[in-house]
């Protein structure tokens, strides 16, 4: 089983925010990391985690909310890989970090 389409938007919705969120992390970063307040290794597990902590409760209650179920290992493995792409496509237009295959 699939994501609906109205599904798909929603998470396209919250991947936009999402955006918006880490053009002012991006910012802060390139404020903070001169003064080495901050010794984090910035890595996929770094996007993907910024990613989920935006928007994993709130798409997985939205899908549960609209549909009454939980979602299916397809649909969620289908959100997982959607999140991944995003995540790598940010690495693309932020290259100041280090992404770590």
């Amino acid at each position: 089983m699939k994501l609906e389409k109205e599904s798909l938007d929603h998470l396209k919705q919250l991947l936009d925010k999402t955006e918006e969120s880490f053009d002012g992390l991006s910012a802060r970063w390139d404020e903070l990391q001169p003064k080495q307040e901050f010794f984090v290794k910035i890595s996929e597990d770094f996007h993907l985690g910024f990613v989920f902590g935006k928007i994993e409760d709130r798409f997985v209650t939205n899908f549960y909310s609209k549909y009454g179920r939980s979602m299916t290992d397809d649909e969620y493995q289908q959100f997982w890989k959607i999140c991944r792409k995003f995540v790598r496509d940010l690495h693309k237009k932020y290259d100041m970090f280090y992404f770590q295959e």
